[in-house]
């Protein structure tokens, strides 16, 4: 049982976590429809994708179509529900780890090919940790990687601070096998494995960020962004349009075939709510894939489409919150921090999201991730009482950032609106453009004061959510997830020590850390369990509308009539 923890934390989590893209509702099934290959399926989007280089995404609709696009080494099964956290081997036909959990050796299948009909191998891999670790990407997920409580890779850290020579845990033997040596052994390597932005990637891309396609980069031009999944990204034009098309040359070699039936997906980004509700309803764009309609139209939706399938909602893991920035300002005091934790109304934000919106919570932990126990750690309306007995004395220059959505408008409204009831009077509100939020937000040293967020689960360990946000030790550069720039030396010892735990006792150790870190240093005031909705043209097979607990809506799956 020891050696099958460190093999993979994420297998035994199946067993004690069912989540849940379980459908809220039933729609009726019409026996009628057929389901075709081919056809282009369009998409529109309020916002811009932040990224297309597969190294620095990790927003969820860039790594919903990665996970088509992209060849990693083990892959998440395209299933629902608990199913969906089943790990398979894909670009990797085998591996082994020896006896000590420190040395992983992945043997690569022969014959594999990126979409520009160049050979994949084991080199490819190797690269694609490289540009995660290197600096001069900027790559989010770097920070599982300078970990010591996560995927210590021999040489890493130190390379993550430098740039400057190889990773000695890092090595290639032939042309299909590549070795991973880690300085101690890592429950949550396998899953890393599985992750998109450690898909195989062509070795002429630069240690240095992608940012449209076609592009330039190591000396070489590339008209499309290679990849060796079912699809790869033709083309993208930032603020404008996205198209991805098939991978003539991708062959399952005796993986699990990662389904594909619609020949290319066309993204438009930048489209009004009300605009892409009525092209979805004429049939001229088939989804809004970033949660950009207006939350307004929920309910009539649901009473004229829900019981065709066309709109529907899905329970996530995902959860929203009001950060703080803890490094400066107002919110590095306590006391202010507690004020908010206090003074929001979880309710008033919840009702915003509108019908089947989600649900309230005070906690960071989600139902569906081992270890959550419900806690009412702030109430779900606000407690202006308490708030102002922590605001007084505290109340200093407030700077709010939210994007150019509506209803991220609102929620800043509403937010604004709230702190001042709780004494923050001094309130300056900033708008950032949507596709570059999360990476404004992610940079060290940044002005924001505070601002709504929101977080879904890579994989379904505890890990991945507190010691992802609120440890010290994961801060970077660029890229930073723990966007309050929490670090206490007492927690993150805390939650270095409940990485190292087997379960039982690891979920309970994380459950007990995820009440006690909200209680006594309010890094974030969480406020919402997020369901995922969807309305789709007339036009989908909507028996083929899939989601999973990861990555959302399956695009593999996805079929027009």
């Amino acid at each position: 049982m020891h050696k099958r923890f460190w093999l993979s934390i994420a297998m035994l989590a199946i067993g004690t976590s069912m989540l849940a893209a379980t459908a809220l509702g039933s729609p009726s099934r019409s026996n009628s429809q057929q389901a075709k290959n081919g056809g282009t399926a369009k998409f529109v989007f309020a916002l811009d994708v932040e990224n297309v280089d597969p190294a620095r995404s990790y927003y969820v609709p860039e790594w919903q179509y990665e996970w088509v696009t992209g060849r990693m080494l083990l892959n998440y099964a395209h299933k629902t529900g608990s199913g969906g956290y089943r790990l398979t081997n894909d670009g990797a036909k085998s591996y082994s780890v020896s006896k000590n959990g420190k040395v992983y050796t992945f043997h690569i299948r022969h014959g594999m090919k990126f979409s520009d009909g160049e050979p994949l191998n084991a080199a490819n891999y190797k690269h694609a940790f490289m540009r995660i670790l290197n600096p001069a990407v900027g790559s989010p997920i770097a920070s599982f990687l300078t970990d010591t409580a996560s995927v210590n890779i021999v040489g890493g850290i130190a390379y993550n601070k430098s740039g400057k020579g190889n990773v000695a845990g890092l090595q290639t033997k032939g042309k299909y096998t590549f070795i991973i040596k880690l300085v101690k052994p890592a429950p949550l390597l396998l899953g890393f494995t599985a992750l998109p932005p450690t898909m195989a990637q062509p070795l002429g891309f630069a240690y240095s960020p992608i940012t449209k396609v076609p592009f330039d980069s190591g000396g070489k031009h590339f008209s499309q962004l290679p990849s060796g999944g079912r699809y790869y990204i033709a083309s993208r034009t930032p603020n404008r349009s996205l198209v991805i098309k098939k991978n003539t040359h991708y062959k399952a070699l005796g993986a699990a075939p990662t389904p594909g039936h619609i020949s290319q997906f066309v993204y438009t980004m930048g489209v009004e709510a009300n605009q892409a509700l009525l092209l979805i309803k004429s049939g001229q764009a088939d989804w809004q894939g970033d949660n950009g309609l207006d939350p307004s139209v929920w309910g009539g939706l649901f009473q004229q489409y829900g019981k065709s399938g066309r709109a529907r909602a899905f329970a996530t893991s995902c959860v929203a919150y009001v950060s703080m920035n803890t490094s400066k300002g107002t919110f590095k005091n306590l006391s202010a921090r507690k004020a908010v934790g206090w003074g929001i109304s979880r309710k008033a934000f919840v009702a915003l999201d509108g019908t089947r919106g989600g649900q309230t919570t005070s906690q960071l932990l989600t139902p569906p991730i081992p270890g959550y126990k419900k806690t009412n750690i702030f109430p779900a309306t606000a407690n202006l009482s308490k708030a102002k007995k922590f605001a007084k004395g505290h109340t200093g220059h407030v700077e709010l950032w939210h994007t150019t959505s509506n209803a991220s408008i609102l929620r800043a409204q509403l937010l604004q609106s709230e702190l001042k009831a709780m004494g923050f009077n001094n309130i300056e509100q900033k708008t950032v453009a949507g596709g570059s939020y999360y990476t404004d937000l992610g940079k060290k040293g940044t002005s924001y004061d505070i601002a709504r967020a929101g977080w879904c689960a890579d994989f379904p360990d505890p890990y991945d959510y507190l010691n992802k946000l609120f440890s010290g030790r994961t801060i970077q550069d660029v890229q930073n997830n723990n966007l309050s720039y929490f670090s206490n030396a007492k927690v993150d010892r805390q939650l270095q020590a409940a990485a190292q735990l087997r379960p039982p006792k690891r979920y309970k150790t994380y459950g007990n850390l995820d009440v006690s870190i909200m209680r006594k240093y309010v890094p974030v005031a969480n406020y919402e369990i997020t369901n995922e909705r969807d309305f789709w043209s007339a036009k989908v097979a909507t028996n083929t509308i899939k989601v999973s607990n990861i990555y959302g809506v399956d695009l593999g799956q996805l079929a027009l009539k």
